[in-house]
């Protein structure tokens, strides 16, 4: 079922790291002017945060052009019921992966809520990642590697053709590294954090 609301698609989206505005979720405008009406639009200001916004703001238009850039979808911005359906898959797709990978029961609901926030710290905590309970892109790939156990584990005593095969997984993890940044599909801070993970 698609995702029934605005507030989940809000939550969604900050949940998978895209970006809502200087106050997030919890306040409208940014910490000088809590009433951002050049961004947000004629709104009723005694609203007291985005998520129950009824309209879509620029913040969120913002974040749905940059999901669609990462995931091919045609560059809009605009909302929709495929959109929603696609992030809500997205979402879903992240529950499944840590629940195979945490090996804890978690419902494939599509939306993210207190439970997926709460497994997604322990996952990043169990990988020595920043501890958010945000699953940027990164985060996703590295998850949806170790479920479909493809990330790279150091064998205790490296052969030298296995230390050789380590160099080739890598500079080729590092080319892809480097593509995914220069096509904007990682950010600067996520390439970094990647090769810091990556480089013994």
């Amino acid at each position: 079922m698609p995702v029934t609301s605005l507030q989940d698609l809000r939550e969604n989206l900050d949940g998978l790291g895209y970006y809502l505005g200087p106050r997030g979720l919890d306040g409208l405008g940014n910490s000088v002017s809590s009433c951002d009406r050049e961004i947000l639009g004629a709104i009723d200001c005694s609203v007291t945060s985005l998520r129950q916004l009824a309209n879509i703001d620029n913040y969120t238009r913002a974040a749905i052009l940059q999901y669609q850039i990462d995931n091919n979808i045609a560059a809009t911005g605009n909302d929709g019921a495929q959109l929603r359906s696609a992030i809500e898959k997205t979402v879903r797709i992240l529950q499944d992966n840590l629940k195979t990978v945490l090996k804890i029961s978690i419902e494939l609901s599509g939306n993210y809520r207190r439970t997926t926030y709460d497994a997604v710290k322990s996952y990043q905590r169990s990988r020595s990642l920043p501890i958010t309970g945000i699953a940027t892109i990164t985060v996703r790939r590295r998850l949806n590697d170790d479920a479909r156990g493809t990330s790279s584990t150091p064998s205790p005593t490296p052969s030298p053709s296995s230390e050789l095969d380590s160099l080739r997984k890598l500079r080729s993890d590092l080319i892809t590294l480097k593509n995914s940044l220069q096509s904007r599909q990682i950010t600067d801070e996520e390439f970094i954090r990647e090769v810091f993970i990556r480089v013994p």
